[in-house]
């Protein structure tokens, strides 16, 4: 509770930590929690939302700055001070109704990426040049997971403003990966990723412009969606690049993803490009382990004549096996190559000069426009220098401007080529392998979604999945994306849905010893979030602002997240 310390102590074998006025967990699966498995242990009166919310609070404490593997995770930027209250207030209505739940998501917890507002916590965009920046009001999704009972637990971590793949910002420093904390996360949305992957919450939030979603969800073992434009509404969210920008969710199944999609999915008044598209009421309604039988898949081999082709051979091996996976379910795969997409990525950041400066305008944030971002001192990240963050204002076409207009235009031509191609072809679907060259990689020119940008220059859906993993001491990832028919999401869910059903059993990440950051259970939120700040804070101070991104390496965040840890808790007196 705000303001005054929590007091933890073991209580299970699963790990689960509870405070003074809570019973245990009795032996809860937390490791393999769904939705519906949370949801059927509360209605058995075997779980409670406090215990839900103590157990992954607590996880956090124990893993997130954990340095055993080597680089801390470091996914989370600040917890809601408000997680007690909430759950408690979930467990009173429980209690009031009969055992009903708020919604389909009761005391579901939730992680979303630090550009998305919450009322509770502050939104930096993963900058400290907004740091302390405090929305007035909850994002439009926000307010729908709150409605349907979610705990948004609290945010993630990012690259700079959204624009990364390496899960490095001024903000947190470095993101690690939750299979191996010395390896790329993803980004943008790194660290939703990693807090899902690594059971920090269940379901996460990110947002997608060019991979951002979908690249560190298979980096990290999950499920991403980019939704189709207009599915989900924008306000709320720092507006970079809102041309082919976009919030998709994050989770560890299929079901628990379309659950949260359903609740999400909604029209928003205030949102224009919301309005007047097709909607379905519930996702989960199309969900058959058959639904693969018959469908035609496009294995897409190249693009504006740039190959997709995975060249290395246990990547091929991998990817080869989940595409047996596919027939094996009855699915029928065929190579489409599309010669005539147009790749070209010039002004797609058009009009977001204007729209950063209405956002940083609607509520008492740090700076009040662009100028303000590059005066802050802390843009160099992004942009080199101040001087070149005042000339990409200056490069940057207006909204509604020739250019503008010009890549709307751009995105609808190459939304109508690929549905004409996959009419012609009778395709349900195209694939896509998330890299082409090796697992987990800091090599964006290895990364397809980047450089062949199927879903984000045509505004259709892009579903990432995970494939396999690789043969290594510590098994990583290797994903692709379907991506689906505009406003089809229904169908490519419902495919998904089957495959996973058709596939081994995900690999849970081993996290590090947990027990060497005992001393964190005992500080409270504030204390917390303070931590979290501090850690970032030095590892830009220290090594990004002097010597750059690349320079922060896992040995310089282990290394300086341990120094800091050590000295806060001298400080704190823990």
């Amino acid at each position: 509770m705000p303001g005054k310390k929590i007091v933890f102590i073991v209580l299970t074998l699963y790990g689960v930590f509870t405070t003074a006025n809570a019973e245990p967990a009795k032996s809860f699966d937390f490791d393999h929690a769904t939705i519906t498995s949370v949801h059927a242990a509360m209605s058995a009166h075997q779980l409670t939302c406090q215990q839900v919310v103590n157990f992954y609070i607590s996880r956090i404490k124990q893993y997130d700055l954990d340095t055993s593997r080597g680089a801390p995770l470091n996914a989370i930027v600040n917890i809601s001070p408000n997680v007690y209250q909430e759950a408690q207030a979930l467990d009173d209505y429980s209690q009031q109704h009969n055992g009903q739940f708020i919604g389909p998501l009761h005391c579901i917890p939730v992680i979303v990426k630090d550009n998305v507002d919450t009322y509770d916590t502050p939104s930096s965009s993963g900058s400290l040049a907004l740091l302390g920046s405090q929305p007035t009001k909850d994002a439009f999704i926000v307010k729908k997971l709150r409605e349907a009972g979610a705990i948004i637990i609290g945010k993630g971590g990012m690259d700079e403003f959204a624009s990364g793949l390496y899960g490095k910002s001024s903000r947190s420093g470095r993101i690690g990966n939750a299979y191996n904390p010395n390896k790329n996360p993803g980004g943008s949305s790194g660290g939703p990723a990693v807090a899902v992957s690594a059971n920090f919450a269940m379901l996460g939030i990110g947002s997608d412009n060019s991979g951002s979603v979908r690249v560190p969800a298979v980096f990290n073992g999950i499920d991403g969606l980019r939704p189709s434009m207009g599915l989900l509404s924008q306000n709320g969210i720092f507006p970079r690049d809102n041309l082919e920008g976009t919030a998709g969710p994050l989770a560890r199944n299929m079901k628990d993803l379309a659950i949260m999609l359903s609740v999400i999915a909604q029209p928003d008044p205030d949102d224009p490009n919301t309005l007047h598209i097709p909607r379905v009421s519930s996702y989960t309604d199309f969900f058959d382990k058959n639904a693969l039988q018959g469908k035609h898949i496009g294995l897409v081999t190249s693009i504006c004549k740039r190959k997709t082709r995975h060249t290395d051979p246990t990547t091929d091996e991998i990817l080869q096996t989940a595409y047996q996976r596919l027939k094996t379910q009855g699915a029928i795969i065929v190579p489409v190559q599309l010669p005539d997409f147009n790749c070209k990525r010039d002004d797609v950041m058009a009009g977001e000069i204007d729209d950063v400066n209405h956002y940083l305008n609607s509520f008492p944030t740090v700076q009040k426009n662009f100028t303000d971002l590059c005066n802050s001192g802390y843009t160099e990240n992004l942009f080199g220098s101040k001087k070149a963050c005042l000339k990409h204002i200056e490069d940057t076409a207006a909204k509604g401007s020739p250019a503008y207009k010009a890549v709307q235009a751009r995105f609808v031509k190459n939304r109508d080529y690929v549905t004409q191609v996959m009419e012609t072809k009778h395709l349900d679907a195209l694939l896509v392998p998330i890299t082409s060259k090796g697992a987990v990689t800091y090599d964006a020119n290895n990364i397809n979604t980047w450089l062949v940008p199927l879903s984000s220059s045509t505004g259709m859906p892009a579903l990432a999945l995970v494939a396999g993993f690789t043969h290594e001491k510590i098994p990583m990832p290797v994903g692709f994306e379907l991506d689906g028919k505009m406003y089809d999401e229904a169908n490519l869910l419902a495919m998904g849905y089957a495959y996973e059903k058709a596939s081994p059993v995900r690999l849970i990440p081993q996290l590090g010893a947990g027990n060497l950051n005992a001393p964190l259970l005992s500080l409270d939120i504030p204390q917390l979030n303070n931590l979290f700040t501090l850690v970032g804070y030095t590892m830009y101070t220290q090594v990004m602002a002097k010597h750059g991104p690349e320079a922060l390496t896992p040995a310089k965040a282990k290394t300086i997240t341990e120094q800091v840890v050590k000295e806060y808790l001298q400080e704190t007196g823990e």
